[in-house]
């Protein structure tokens, strides 16, 4: 296959995962917007009695929300980045969509697991769940509450997310680098054969 035939081939591809996964992720979110809805309304009737309640209804939606909207980021990068020479406005699409990953790992994730666990789980620092045995502490009491366990969770993804994002960069970078080396592709015909251009 040809580079040219290979980039329509993830051109068609990558478009039909930028409109599945943007539509997956808008119904996702009118979902969450359902979800989120109080029972009655101010005239104390009641409101989409089929639609389920809860935080767990809710985390659902979310995440089927959030994937399809990664597959939609992954479907751009397809169609418009995967093998193809970069350019500054292809530069600039690579850009948008990674400030936008960033931003879903650093902000968007961190902040609704923050919302869920101190709004609808109420993890505080009033809620003990571990106890250290005294044989350890020298005799002392030692509790670990409910909020020092969203910091430990918290802390540790962001440390986690940083350091795979700094492998995969780096992973990246020595790709390109191979790449690099190993020179432009080289089209062949449908025999499989090199193409070589006869200079006339």
């Amino acid at each position: 296959m040809s580079q040219t035939a290979a980039q329509q081939r993830y051109l068609r591809v990558g478009i039909i995962l930028m409109v599945a996964g943007a539509v997956v992720a808008l119904a996702a979110a009118y979902a969450v917007h359902l979800i989120g809805l109080p029972e009655t309304n101010s005239f104390g009737v009641e409101l989409y009695p089929s639609v389920p309640r809860g935080w767990v209804p809710t985390l659902v939606a979310q995440i089927i929300s959030l994937s399809g909207l990664l597959a939609a980021m992954a479907g751009m990068a397809l169609a418009f980045l995967y093998k193809r020479e970069m350019t500054w406005a292809r530069a600039s699409i690579g850009a948008f969509l990674f400030t936008g990953l960033m931003m879903i790992l650093y902000g968007v994730i961190p902040n609704e697991f923050l919302t869920l666990t101190q709004s609808q789980l109420d993890w505080s620092g009033l809620k003990e769940w571990v106890s250290i045995p005294t044989v350890l502490t020298l005799g002392n009491e030692v509790t670990i509450s409910a909020a020092a366990i969203k910091d430990i969770i918290g802390q540790g993804y962001i440390l986690t997310v940083t350091a795979g994002v700094a492998v995969t960069m780096w992973k990246w970078q020595d790709r390109q680098k191979r790449l690099a080396e190993q020179g432009p592709p080289v089209e062949v015909s449908k025999y499989g054969r090199p193409l070589t251009k006869v200079e006339r």
